[in-house]
């Protein structure tokens, strides 16, 4: 990542920065800063471990993919109510059983974020997703 991208500290800049980024021809750095949004928000959430940080960026980067995709800043509100109701990790097996994530993965992909997606947590942490299948 950019140093110019590492020094933002505000995910909201990051958004200020990739308009200007993409305004003035540098693309990848727009992406970046994207991404560091993403990071910037999961670092605020509260969790218990690494499979639960790996979902709560998962939301926050489906979350990004929306918001990329529509052109506005678009909440994924069924996810947090999941979340809210289940738990991270539990409300991250619903979508993926639910297929409700698939149609941004072509986004995630464009984004630079394939590895943030749903399905990249499952695999990640087999052992937590394990338990709730049987």
């Amino acid at each position: 990542m950019h140093e110019l991208v590492l020094r933002i500290k505000d995910p909201e800049l990051c958004y200020v920065f990739a308009t200007n980024a993409k305004r003035r021809g540098h693309p990848e750095l727009a992406l970046q800063a994207h991404r560091r949004a993403v990071d910037l928000r999961a670092e605020d959430h509260p969790v218990s471990s690494e499979a639960e940080f790996a979902a709560v960026r998962a939301i926050y980067a489906y979350e990004e993919a929306l918001s990329y995709a529509k052109g506005k800043r678009t909440r994924a509100t069924g996810t947090w109510q999941l979340v809210n109701r289940h738990g991270l990790l539990a409300a991250v097996h619903k979508r993926l059983e639910s297929r409700n994530g698939d149609e941004v993965q072509s986004t995630l992909k464009e984004l630079g974020m394939e590895d943030y997606s749903f399905t990249a947590v499952r695999e990640a942490y087999p052992d937590a997703f394990g338990q709730m299948a049987a």
